[in-house]
C-alpha cells in the first residue's frame, strides 16, 4: 500500500481529513467517488477531484495497458485455493485475488460451509494455495460456528486457535449495521492484511426490512451501493469479497433449476464468480459455476463432512478420522450419522414465488 502523502496535492491537513473518513492509502483514494468524498470530508470539489486523479495516476489506475501487460499482471497474482483439486483445476488454479464471489442456493445446500472453508484456506501460505491473510465475517443469520472453523483448520494443517483468532466476526441484525461497518472495512483490508471478507447472507436482511414493491427500488439501490463498495475495495486492496445469497422459487420450470437467486440483475452482474450450490443425496453437494468472464461453466459433486468438502467419500473417511480424533482429545465427541448435514448452515430461509427486477 502507498502512503497518502505520496499523492500530489495531499498535505498534512488534507491527509488528516481523509483518514478521518477511513481513506488511509493512495489505493483507497484512487477508487473514491469525488462527490461522495467531498461530502464526507468537506474538501472543495476541485481539491477532491484533483487528488483522486493524482492517486489514480500514482497507483496505475489511469490510462490504458496493453493486453500483454494485463496478461503478465494477472499471471503474477496469487489465487485462492478452494481446497478441492477438481474445482481448482477448473478455476485455472483457484479464485483470483480482488474478486467478488457469490454462493447461492437453498437452505442446507452448503453456502456457509463454503465460506468457512475459504476462511481457513485464505490463511494458508502461498505455496499451499492460501493468501497468508485474515478474515472479516459479517454474520446476518447467526450461522458462524467456531467448531466448523476448528474442524477445517485441523483438516488443512492449521492451529485451530490461530485460525479462529484470525477471523473478525460481527453479528449483524440490521442492514444499517452492515452499512456502518463497511465504512471502515476498506481501511482494514488495506492496513491489517484482511484478504477475505464474508457476508453471510447479503440479501437476507434486505428482504426482511424492505418489503413490498414500493420499497423494491430502495432495496436494490442499497444493495447496489454495498456491491459497488466491495468492487472498489477489492480493486484497491486485492481482497476477495464472498457473499451468500438466498433463492426464490421459479414457476413453470421443466428440467431446469427451480431456484433463482434473489436480487435481480443488480446481484447477477455484481460477482466475478457466481456459484450455485445444491444438496443432493446424503452427504453429496453440488458446486456449479454459472458465471465467470474467463472460465467455462462446470458442475462437480463434492462430499461434505467434518473438515469441510472432500473430493470423494474415500478421502472424507480417511481425513475426517483425524478431525474427529482432535475433537475427542479436546473433550467433545460429535455424533456422526450416515446422512450428516453440514453444521452451521442456516435452516431459516424462506422461498418466495415472485419476480424481482432492478
Amino acid at each position: 500500500m502507498t502512503e497518502l502523502e505520496a499523492v500530489t496535492g495531499v498535505g498534512p491537513a488534507v491527509a488528516k481529513k481523509l483518514r478521518e473518513v477511513f481513506v488511509t492509502t493512495a489505493e483507497l483514494l484512487a477508487v473514491q467517488n469525488h462527490v461522495d468524498l467531498q461530502n464526507r470530508t468537506k474538501l472543495g470539489e476541485g481539491t477532491a477531484l484533483k487528488i483522486i486523479r493524482n492517486a489514480r495516476q500514482l497507483v496505475g489506475l489511469c490510462g490504458f495497458k496493453s493486453g500483454l501487460e494485463m496478461e503478465q499482471e494477472m499471471a503474477g497474482k496469487p489465487r485462492l485455493s478452494t481446497g478441492i483439486d477438481r474445482a481448482n483445476a477448473a478455476l485455472l488454479g483457484g479464485i483470483e485475488t480482488g474478486s467478488v464471489v457469490e454462493f447461492y442456493g437453498a437452505a442446507r445446500s452448503g453456502k456457509t460451509q463454503w465460506c468457512g472453508q475459504l476462511a481457513v484456506m485464505v490463511q494458508l501460505p502461498l505455496e499451499k494455495g492460501g493468501l497468508e491473510g485474515r478474515v472479516l465475517w459479517l454474520d446476518t443469520e447467526n450461522s458462524f460456528k467456531p467448531w466448523i472453523i476448528r474442524a477445517d483448520a485441523v483438516r488443512f494443517g492449521l492451529d485451530p486457535d490461530v485460525a479462529l483468532g484470525n477471523i473478525g466476526h460481527a453479528h449483524i441484525v440490521m442492514t444499517e449495521q452492515m452499512t456502518q461497518l463497511f465504512e471502515n472495512i476498506p481501511q482494514l483490508c488495506a492496513e491489517e492484511d484482511y484478504k477475505l471478507v464474508v457476508i453471510d447472507s447479503l440479501t437476507g436482511l434486505f428482504r426482511a426490512e424492505y418489503t413490498g414493491l414500493e420499497l423494491l427500488r430502495v432495496r436494490q439501490q442499497e444493495m447496489n451501493g454495498l456491491l459497488n463498495l466491495m468492487r472498489r475495495t477489492a480493486t484497491a486492496t486485492g481482497t476477495i469479497f464472498c457473499y451468500t445469497n438466498q433463492v426464490m422459487s421459479s414457476m413453470g420450470t421443466f428440467k431446469s433449476n427451480p431456484n433463482s437467486p434473489v436480487g435481480g440483475h443488480i446481484i447477477s452482474h455484481a460477482s466475478d464468480y457466481r456459484f450455485y450450490v445444491k444438496k443432493k443425496l446424503k452427504d453429496v453437494r453440488g458446486l456449479q459455476l454459472q458465471d465467470n468472464a474467463g472460465i467455462p461453466e462446470f458442475d462437480i459433486d463434492v462430499v461434505i463432512g467434518w473438515g469441510g468438502f472432500y473430493t470423494d467419500a474415500k478421502t472424507k473417511k480417511k481425513v475426517e478420522a483425524d478431525v474427529l480424533e482432535y475433537f475427542r482429545k479436546t473433550g467433545w465427541n460429535p455424533e456422526m450419522t450416515e446422512g450428516h448435514e453440514e453444521p452451521g448452515e442456516t435452516k431459516g430461509e424462506t422461498e418466495e414465488i415472485v419476480e424481482e427486477s432492478d
